[in-house]
């Protein structure tokens, strides 16, 4: 079972090196988008991997997603209860986060094209918007 871990891993590296001397075409053949999809698919699901193009996820990039979620969803919770859900703008914020973003990497990652991004930053709050908690005066 190790070298067939040790081998998959071995030849996901190998093509995410033979892929990044093909990025620079403009049109990629059939088999390199082949192999850019094949690793693609082994950078969503093996651990390691997604770290060479995202470098926050060592977990496979799907489960390393899924937990920034889960936890943007605990963490939005707790904030919504310690501001008393005065902010609701950082509860959104916190929750963008968490789900916003690439959930899978494509071939278009894998070759450079496209930056993943697993926890994006939010967008600034709209003008007029609920929310900015203020203390009150001392």
């Amino acid at each position: 079972m190790r070298n067939l871990i040790r081998g998959a891993v071995s030849v996901v590296l190998l093509a995410g090196c033979v892929t990044s001397s093909f990025a620079a075409e403009a049109q990629r053949s059939p088999a390199n988008e082949a192999l850019l999809t094949g690793a693609a698919v082994a950078a969503n699901v093996l651990p390691v991997v997604p770290s060479f193009y995202a470098p926050r996820c060592l977990t496979g990039y799907i489960f390393c997603k899924a937990m920034f979620a889960g936890v943007s969803v605990i963490a939005a919770a707790d904030q919504l209860i310690f501001s008393g859900g005065g902010d609701m703008a950082q509860t959104r914020a916190i929750l963008y986060r968490g789900f916003g973003g690439d959930w899978v990497m494509t071939p278009r990652h894998i070759a450079g094209e496209a930056t993943p991004e697993p926890l994006p930053e939010p967008p600034p709050p709209a003008a007029g918007a609920e929310g900015g908690y203020e203390p009150p005066p001392l």
